[in-house]
């Protein structure tokens, strides 16, 4: 990888820093559908609450907390208990439909997962302004491959967050 990247801001403070590529980001699939199918692929059903917390997901609005996303949920589906928002949230983890990162303090953010063949991205989060920061998905596919040689052991990066400073916070 050349470390470059493309970078777009998103709502809330949260960028994503793609691998520099050889044509701009394109998704020509409409992520909520595609999540669907592979929910109805597996065997599972699409619920109202299934297809309301992937809706308010795929509105790419940075990595939200449970609370975030049962908010978010509620103001555009009042109807969905919070509770059963909690339950669908965990549910679509287990089905890995949705994807989870522990960014410190015992606080976890929730995004969509990628579809194949994509790979899943990592995170990197400000420890001064609390800004997300996606990187691409093998950025530390050295240090996994050195610690899996090196120390026999098994590195799972994308459920943990990279922390450090954001430029804007150095400045």
């Amino acid at each position: 990888m050349s470390g470059q990247g493309l970078e777009h801001e998103h709502q809330r403070g949260h960028q994503h820093v793609a691998a520099a590529g050889p044509g701009p980001e394109t998704d020509p699939v409409d992520p909520v559908e595609a999540a669907l199918d592979r929910l109805r692929a597996g065997g599972h059903r699409v619920t109202e609450a299934r297809r309301a917390v992937l809706e308010v997901l795929a509105t790419g609005e940075g990595h939200p907390s449970a609370d975030e996303l049962s908010a978010r949920v509620q103001d555009r589906h009042p109807g969905i208990h919070r509770a059963t928002i909690y339950r669908t949230v965990d549910r679509l983890t287990i089905l890995g439909v949705v994807t989870h990162v522990h960014i410190g303090g015992g606080a976890t953010a929730y995004h969509l997962a990628p579809g194949e063949p994509s790979r899943e991205h990592l995170h990197a989060i400000c420890s001064s302004c609390g800004r997300i920061i996606d990187l691409p998905g093998d950025l530390l596919d050295p240090v996994t491959t050195w610690l899996a040689t090196a120390a026999d052991f098994t590195l799972a990066p994308a459920h943990v967050a990279l922390s450090g400073v954001c430029g804007t916070c150095r400045a």
